[in-house]
């Protein structure tokens, strides 16, 4: 690891942006919780394939700077009223949704089924660096199998030799680390969703309460 850097640093998003345009990896810690962050680059998916390892080719989140970035990944036809009311009344925020890809993105960045999983956090230092790029991939700063880090303190020392920064969050005026709670994003599955069949699947229940989603969208989810 080069160094410890802290969201309010005023040059953090070009330090970023410089690290990861050579394909380098980062961890960071976001409205969630900590985790890698890179490009969209097959030579990215592999960096992370290699410190995460046994991941088995399995796809990685993509962070979204805004709704706006959608129609990159998801085909028109996926993006219903209903579904777009769902997605910005909960976006930016903790809420992970899976959809079919479209057709022409690349294996890397798709499940084996052809779905991807896509997120807009709500943090102010992700959204400005979002602002550069399409998305970036993002998962949970451990390697696979092992207990996700709720500390900085927490992440495998043999991670940390492998990424360019850790980015964490500001320091009180204890010079200490402020901490956030840990909490995973709710994960909701729309890959099934057809025009006869229009029910979400819960695939994780998490920071999103289900019951205001459910709400919003106007009917019961399944699980």
């Amino acid at each position: 690891m080069k160094r410890m850097l802290f969201w309010d640093n005023k040059d953090i998003v070009k330090l970023l942006s410089e690290s990861l345009d050579r394909n380098s990896v980062s961890i960071v810690d976001t409205d969630t919780i900590f985790g890698f962050l890179g490009t969209l680059t097959p030579e990215t998916f592999e960096r992370l394939n290699y410190i995460k390892s046994g991941r088995s080719g399995k796809p990685y989140l993509i962070l979204l700077g805004s709704h706006d970035k959608l129609k990159l990944f998801v085909p028109d036809i996926a993006l219903t009223a209903p579904i777009m009311g769902l997605i910005k009344h909960c976006w930016p925020g903790p809420v992970t949704f899976i959809f079919k890809a479209r057709a022409n993105l690349p294996e890397f960045m798709t499940s084996s089924g052809q779905t991807i999983a896509l997120r807009c956090p709500k943090h102010p230092g992700l959204q400005e660096l979002l602002r550069n790029y399409n998305g970036l991939f993002s998962t949970s700063a451990n390697k696979s199998a092992q207990p996700v880090p709720e500390r900085h303190e927490d992440i495998d020392p043999e991670i940390l030799n492998e990424i360019d920064y850790l980015v964490v969050n500001t320091h009180d005026n204890q010079d200490t680390i402020k901490q956030v709670q840990v909490i995973p994003s709710t994960i909701l599955d729309l890959s099934g969703i057809t025009h006869k069949n229009y029910t979400i699947k819960v695939v994780r229940e998490g920071a999103y309460p289900i019951e205001e989603l459910e709400r919003i969208y106007g009917s019961k989810f399944t699980k």
